[in-house]
C-alpha cells in the first residue's frame, strides 16, 4: 500500500487534504481518503495485519486439493464460485458441456492456453492464473 498526498478539488470550490490509498488486490484499487481519516484506516489495518512468518506458500496450504486436481483447476472453481456462477453457467458462457468444466476443475483434462483466455476473459482476470 501507498500513500501520496494530492490536493482534490471539491463542488463547493473548496480545497482538501486527501491521501490517495492504492491497494493491490490482485487489480490495482484507488482510494481517496480524507487526510484526517487516514490514522482510523491505519488502526483498522493494523487489526488485520499478518506476520510474515505465520503465513505458508498457498500450494503447502493446498497439498491435500492439489493432490487431487491442478492448480489452474483450483483457480477455476474459485473464480467460478466467487461469481456465484455453476457448472452449468460457466460452460454456456464458454460454449463447452459442463463435463468439460468438471473435468478441468478436477485435474482430468487440461487447460489449454486458448481456453485459460477465455475464462480469463468471463472472470476479468489474467489468463496465467488458470495456467
Amino acid at each position: 500500500m501507498s500513500a501520496l498526498m494530492k490536493k482534490h478539488h471539491t463542488n463547493n470550490n473548496s480545497n482538501v487534504d486527501l491521501i490517495t490509498v492504492k491497494i493491490e488486490s490482485p487489480r490495482l484499487k484507488i482510494f481517496l481518503l480524507p487526510k484526517e481519516e487516514v490514522d482510523g484506516l491505519i488502526k483498522l489495518l493494523k487489526r488485520y495485519q499478518v506476520d510474515e512468518k505465520d503465513t505458508v506458500p498457498w500450494k503447502e496450504g493446498f497439498k491435500g486439493l492439489l493432490e487431487k486436481s491442478s492448480s489452474g483447476g483450483i483457480a477455476i472453481r474459485a473464480e467460478r464460485e466467487m461469481a456465484k456462477m455453476t457448472q452449468v453457467q460457466l460452460a454456456e458462457e464458454l460454449n463447452v458441456t459442463q463435463h468439460v468444466i468438471s473435468e478441468m476443475e478436477n485435474g482430468k483434462r487440461s487447460i489449454g492456453k486458448n481456453m485459460a483466455k477465455k475464462l480469463a476473459v468471463v472472470f476479468k482476470t489474467d489468463y496465467r492464473l488458470f495456467l
